[in-house]
């Protein structure tokens, strides 16, 4: 308990001065980017900041971004939906550093395979369903390409899972992590 506690004390911590610095940045400091658009859409890919299709506003200092992907096979079933927001910190030449905070929420549903059974000669199966969100913050790099940009994101991360099945004595794995967080994340700029 003690080390959740100086976790997010130190998380808070660290926001608040990155925070700080983002406001003594003033929007004159910051010279947009040529061909910049506020608007953006793409795709994402990242242990925090969603997975899937993604639309970005990101007009100034701030900014968000939205993400969703379904994907439907068979039996198996996977959702994400991802929500970032993005603080500019300071603009180089080749690009802009940046701060995001973001959230997703995943639920998925899979076959688990438990025993090989003699009389059926197949494997027993059960359909287990899991679901959990996940959340970080960190630093970020953004540099664009005409009309295409880029973000790659860090960070630290907390993952959390939940699985369930209707098998009374199903093997499930429900489980929470805390660790190094990161992705990746390419946008058409409208």
């Amino acid at each position: 308990m003690k080390k959740i506690i100086a976790v997010l004390f130190s998380s808070c911590f660290l926001i608040q001065a990155l925070h700080t610095q983002a406001q003594k940045t003033t929007e004159t400091d910051i010279e947009p980017v040529k061909n910049y658009s506020k608007h953006g859409i793409g795709a994402v890919l990242s242990s925090t900041n969603g997975k899937g299709l993604a639309y970005r506003y990101w007009p100034k200092t701030y900014g968000i971004q939205v993400s969703f992907i379904p994907v439907a096979s068979n039996n198996d079933e996977y959702y994400n939906a991802g929500l970032t927001g993005y603080a500019r910190l300071k603009k180089y030449s080749v690009g802009e550093l940046f701060l995001h905070a973001g959230v997703e929420y995943q639920y998925q549903t899979f076959n688990r395979y438990d025993y090989y059974s003699s009389l059926s000669s197949y494997y027993e199966s059960y359909t287990v369903q899991s679901s959990g969100i996940n959340a970080g913050f960190g630093p970020g790099y953004h540099f664009a390409l005409k009309a295409v940009s880029f973000d790659v994101f860090l960070g630290y991360g907390a993952y959390l899972r939940d699985e369930s099945s209707d098998r009374p004595n199903a093997d499930l794995n429900d489980s929470r992590l805390m660790t190094v967080s990161g992705g990746f994340a390419v946008f058409l700029n409208l």
